[in-house]
């Protein structure tokens, strides 16, 4: 299972660095991710939305870490850490927890959630 999640991770990462137009295809139909700082998304369409706003944003590169991937009936859960770039400088490091399900032959993203691990900013006095 870990070979499987390696891989779909790599897909992931190219496909978003490659400016993210067909990011919503890696996720399930009825898929739903929940960004920090923000409301759940559903679908592919809004999901592909969102990583293309990111990499509008100046966000050009996402690195996966996987710590553990382990079976769950006819799921997988991931458990992982991440670092995004823009350019060579780190603009965000966390975590996040991914429920693949497969779908049409091909695992893919189903349920996915992150958080940053930087410490907060605090508003210019």
């Amino acid at each position: 299972m870990h070979d499987v999640i390696l891989a779909a991770n790599q897909t992931f990462m190219d496909t978003f660095s490659k400016g993210a137009e067909t990011m919503g295809d890696l996720y399930t139909t009825d898929a739903i991710i929940y960004p920090p700082g923000g409301d759940a998304i559903s679908g592919v369409t809004a999901i592909g939305a969102f990583w293309k706003g990111a990499y509008g944003m100046g966000i050009t590169k996402a690195n996966l870490e996987t710590a553990e991937a382990e079976p769950a009936g006819d799921q997988i859960i991931e458990t992982g850490n991440y670092t995004l770039y823009g350019g060579e400088a780190v603009l965000d490091k966390g975590k996040y927890m991914v429920v693949w399900k497969q779908e049409k032959g091909s695992w893919k993203l189903h349920r996915d959630i992150w958080n940053t691990s930087m410490p907060a900013s605090t508003p210019a006095e």
